[in-house]
């Protein structure tokens, strides 16, 4: 038992003192005695050494053997932030929470699990009782900032911001944080407090650089926010970001289309969620023109719109990936659809100049629809709608209008029909939308996620669409259909600018913003009474 103790004892000085190397000699030896406390130590080494999979492997193992080592238990929640994996580390977290009372570090580490799953009020309810105005603990500030913006609290993010400013300032991450909630406040003021903390020699420059081009590109700076929008790719950004699947893990990318070899094939990797890679996809043409030999790589329910779209573009799935692999000598490698665009969209007028229509529709499944809902009711306009987007709790919460407050249009239009286009499970507002009125349609039998073909398709055949901002408007948009979308006042997606009326990336898109002191009411007859107009 001493033995053991006097190796612990000298594994913690080592880490102490950094010096991990002897660190690790000694666990081997403690799990020679003790194999539970020698994976613990492992585990640890190697989280200490970036060996991230190694540290969930020895930890994991060292938990299975003793449910009672809690250096393993403690140390299983950062190893799954760095993985990724929020529910796991959450889960990790709150087993350790019951048994380690008053550990910061761990408390700290699992309300940051609690923010990546999106969990904001849970990790209001932990740090709000841990905040000292009198003894400010960054972290905790931090914390509390980005949960109550999180949760559109703007005001109380506020509060906390000047506390932070006071106690830590010329910080850099105070200054990044500021500026991460004063987007929707102001934005231009918010993107010259990204430029201050980014030039900052303290500034965490990836993530901040990150952050400030989506408002870069919200605000028009393209030629430099393009070149910011490639710090998403970065592992630091993780999957807030640009990240690219897996199986491309060692395949080598380029975001330079300057560094392309022309005689050797490019392979174009779609990226990020469906509604980005059809925005994205607007400057593929053009990426043709200069670099021939190309290929195209999407998800495969993607693959009949984009060969239909792109016939001299041979387009295959993700899974081409592993191919590659043996091929590398006749290719350049990956380039993400996102890092193309600055090379041909860099201003206002790349956008205007090449504005055309580039989704193909299925034509045959487009008129099939068409001649069904002509049918059943006449020659009355059709108007497609959708009212829900968005994957993560923020997103939907941003991108959505709620379908009970669309009464005002309904009822302004009584003279159209109006056909669902919404994806996801929507059975409560579909019953909610059947018992109110008598003229919304529901197209029995097609899954608009799985089905993406037979969706677009559907939508071609409506005479217009009115929709929040979705990977409906961009597939709408880029076919060249009148889409008419609407905006919250809660926050939007970058490219639809800061005023802009009209889609910078479509040609016929009008864009409809409702303001913060305007009723939603007032706002559905406004768009309702454009919409006449037209």
């Amino acid at each position: 038992m001493a033995d053991l103790k006097k190796i612990v004892s000298d594994i913690e000085i080592c880490l102490k003192k950094k010096q991990l190397r002897k660190a690790r000699t000694l666990a081997k030896a403690l799990e020679a005695c003790n194999v539970s406390a020698g994976l613990a130590y492992l585990g640890v080494i190697a989280l200490r050494e970036g060996k991230v999979d190694e540290a969930e492997r020895c930890l994991t193992e060292s938990y299975t053997v003793n449910e009672k080592q809690i250096l393993a238990l403690v140390n299983l929640v950062p190893v799954y932030l760095k993985l990724k994996n929020a529910k796991k580390a959450i889960a990790y977290g709150e087993i350790a929470m019951e048994v380690v009372k008053d550990n910061q570090q761990l408390t700290f580490n699992y309300v940051s699990a609690l923010i990546s799953d999106q969990q904001y009020q849970k990790a209001i309810d932990i740090f709000e009782p841990l905040h000292d105005p009198d003894k400010p603990n960054l972290v905790i500030l931090s914390g509390l900032i980005s949960s109550y913006k999180s949760i559109f609290k703007t005001d109380k993010a506020f509060e906390y911001i000047a506390q932070a400013e006071k106690a830590f300032p010329d910080n850099a991450s105070v200054g990044k944080i500021k500026a991460d909630a004063m987007v929707e406040k102001d934005p231009l003021k918010a993107l010259a407090q990204f430029k201050k903390t980014l030039a900052s020699s303290k500034a965490n420059k990836v993530q901040t650089a990150w952050n400030m081009s989506l408002l870069q590109l919200r605000c028009g700076e393209f030629e430099e926010g393009w070149v910011n929008y490639d710090h998403g790719l970065s592992s630091i950004v993780g999957k807030i970001g640009r990240p690219l699947p897996k199986v491309f893990n060692d395949v080598p990318m380029i975001t330079d289309c300057d560094l392309l070899d022309k005689d050797k094939w490019t392979v174009a990797v779609c990226e990020q969620g469906i509604g980005d890679q059809v925005l994205f996809l607007g400057a593929l043409n053009q990426f043709k023109k200069e670099y021939d030999k190309l290929i195209l790589i999407c998800e495969r329910r993607l693959m009949p719109i984009y060969k239909r779209s792109f016939p001299e573009i041979p387009v295959f799935e993700y899974g081409f990936g592993q191919m590659m692999r043996g091929q590398l000598n006749t290719m350049n490698g990956i380039v993400p659809i996102g890092s193309i665009q600055k090379r041909y969209r860099s201003s206002r007028i790349d956008f205007e100049r090449n504005n055309v229509a580039y989704i193909k529709p299925n034509i045959e499944i487009t008129e099939k629809y068409r001649k069904a809902l002509i049918e059943k009711i006449g020659k009355k306009r059709i108007i497609g709608f959708s009212w829900k987007g968005g994957y993560w709790e923020r997103a939907q919460r941003t991108k959505t209008i709620d379908i009970e407050l669309w009464e005002p249009f309904f009822k302004r239009n009584q003279d159209a029909v109006f056909v669902c286009l919404q994806y996801g499970d929507v059975t409560k507002e579909k019953k909610y939308l059947a018992s109110r009125y008598n003229n919304i349609r529901f197209i029995d039998g097609l899954d608009f996620k799985k089905d993406i073909d037979g969706w677009v398709a559907l939508a071609n055949a409506c005479d217009e669409i009115i929709s929040v901002s979705t990977a409906l408007v961009h597939f709408a948009g880029a076919a060249g259909k009148r889409i008419h979308l609407l905006l919250s006042d809660l926050g939007n997606p970058f490219i639809w600018g800061l005023n802009d009326t009209r889609g910078i990336c479509y040609p016929d898109v009008p864009i409809y913003r409702k303001r913060k002191e305007q009723s939603t009411e007032d706002f559905f007859i406004g768009v309702a009474e454009t919409m006449e107009k037209r």
